[in-house]
């Protein structure tokens, strides 16, 4: 569930009237990757590669051989890009190494350095912004091994502009369950059947300047959500391996909380961590 920052990064997503830092939340919605722009080395029949296209994590590409294989992105995008992300994966359960490699200047250059993981827990791959045609992920598949991923986002990063300090459960954390007990007629505990899992969080947001939910990215992103999953990093610095995959539960209600219209909502969510 790590986010995966390029050696050589650079924020530069900044702007003048709202500086931010390596700390500051991102969410990842924005996303270029369609049924028909993503490629596979290879591709088992019935696990399309096509399937990324969709945001459902039920629906996966699944390869069909071991080794070094790509899912390439041709983006058609000349604006700025700054992420690769996945969720619904084995890279971890079947130590799969992975990296990320961009088409710069008429050959592929490396853009994330080769990572092995622990888990198959959501990935935020993050590397300086810049206009790339053309983006891949990369992957060493041991023998026998045959990757997979149900989700994969390409795009622009929106990095919020407070960071979250209190009354925020990491998705990671935010585990919920469904849970049938039995109990006999006087009141002996008979034992527990889990019957379903998953997470659950609340994203408080405060203190927000207008001007930037208006012209920087919140109303679109809130719009957005209605329909759009997004990848979440509460604190990319400082943990970055407290990230998930996730979609909002309620609609957020922005409000002006002071008298200077500073505004505030709170998104309700669940997800993959």
């Amino acid at each position: 569930m790590p986010i995966v920052q390029s050696s050589n990064f650079v924020l530069s997503d900044s702007t003048p009237a709202f500086p931010v830092t390596a700390d500051h939340p991102v969410v990842g919605y924005h996303n270029l990757v369609t049924a028909t722009n993503v490629v596979a080395t290879h591709a088992d029949a019935n696990y399309p590669v096509s399937n990324l296209g969709n945001p459902a994590t039920h629906l996966d590409w699944r390869s069909d051989d071991d080794g070094t294989q790509y899912l390439t992105v041709t983006t058609d995008y000349v604006d700025e890009i700054d992420y690769l992300a996945i969720a619904g994966h084995n890279l971890g359960s079947d130590q799969i190494p992975a990296s990320i490699e961009g088409y710069i200047g008429g050959s592929w250059t490396e853009l994330v350095a080769e990572q092995t993981f622990a888990t198959d827990s959501p990935i935020l791959f993050r590397f300086t912004a810049q206009s790339l045609s053309d983006i891949r992920l990369k992957m060493v598949a041991p023998t026998s091994k045959f990757p997979r991923v149900a989700v994969m986002y390409v795009g622009k990063l929106l990095t919020l502009p407070r960071k979250l300090w209190v009354g925020h459960t990491p998705i990671n954390q935010g585990r919920k369950t469904e849970i049938l007990f039995g109990r006999s007629e006087s009141g002996k505990f008979l034992g527990r059947v889990q019957i379903g899992e998953w997470r659950e969080t609340v994203i408080p947001l405060s203190l927000i300047d207008p001007e930037w939910y208006r012209d920087y990215g919140g109303d679109a992103f809130l719009a957005a959500s209605a329909l759009t999953p997004f990848f979440f990093g509460w604190r990319p610095e400082s943990y970055p391996n407290e990230v998930g995959y996730c979609w909002t539960t309620e609609d957020p209600m922005p409000v002006p909380t002071s008298s200077g219209n500073l505004i505030a909502f709170d998104i309700k969510v669940s997800g993959v961590a």
